[in-house]
């Protein structure tokens, strides 16, 4: 009998205890965020009540207090204005450099992961006889499917960035492989 009384105190101590120390924790856990997200300092200018909410104590300023700071901030009283000289310059049209387009580079970055692997049914580089299938309707059709994108493959292959030109360099590229 003795014995089942010291297993039901033991249990109550455990359960109590292990209530006392979820509720510490809890309060812990509180009390840990409210000092992470408190603010770190206000902004008082000088004659003026300070603004923000207030910082706990230890040299902080209340709210609607003023500053005792030894730094004070002074409004400007009479800014100069710049005087505008105007002078005579040439102004010269300048070219953008032309970029050469790398046709092989853009395959890789734009094609390769279909065109190279057959993914989707996309034709892959070197298949002559597909493309010439392809090309029997016209370089003006297939140009259009780059263009607008057929079946799965998207407009433009995805590369946003390449002009008509650069598409049609993209598929004489292909093409002559």
């Amino acid at each position: 009998m003795h014995a089942v009384r010291t297993n039901k105190r033991s249990i109550i101590m455990a359960v109590s205890s292990f209530t006392a120390m979820m509720l510490v924790s809890t309060q812990l856990a509180t009390q840990s965020i409210s000092e992470n997200i408190k603010p770190v300092g206000q902004v008082c200018l000088a004659e003026q009540p300070c603004v923000g909410s207030p910082i706990d104590a230890g040299g902080s300023i209340p709210v609607g207090s003023t500053s005792t700071s030894s730094i004070t901030i002074e409004p400007i009283s009479a800014v100069e204005e710049p005087t505008l000289v105007p002078t005579e310059t040439a102004l010269v049209a300048v070219e953008p450099e032309s970029v050469a387009f790398d046709a092989a580079a853009t395959y890789q970055m734009n094609c390769f992961a279909c065109h190279g692997t057959g993914a989707a049914g996309a034709p892959l580089l070197g298949e002559a006889e597909v493309w010439e299938e392809k090309l029997a309707k016209g370089i003006g059709e297939v140009m259009a499917n780059v263009i607008n994108g057929i079946n799965a493959m998207p407009a433009r292959g995805l590369c946003a960035s390449c002009s008509d030109d650069d598409l049609k360099a993209l598929v004489d590229y292909i093409i002559s492989q």
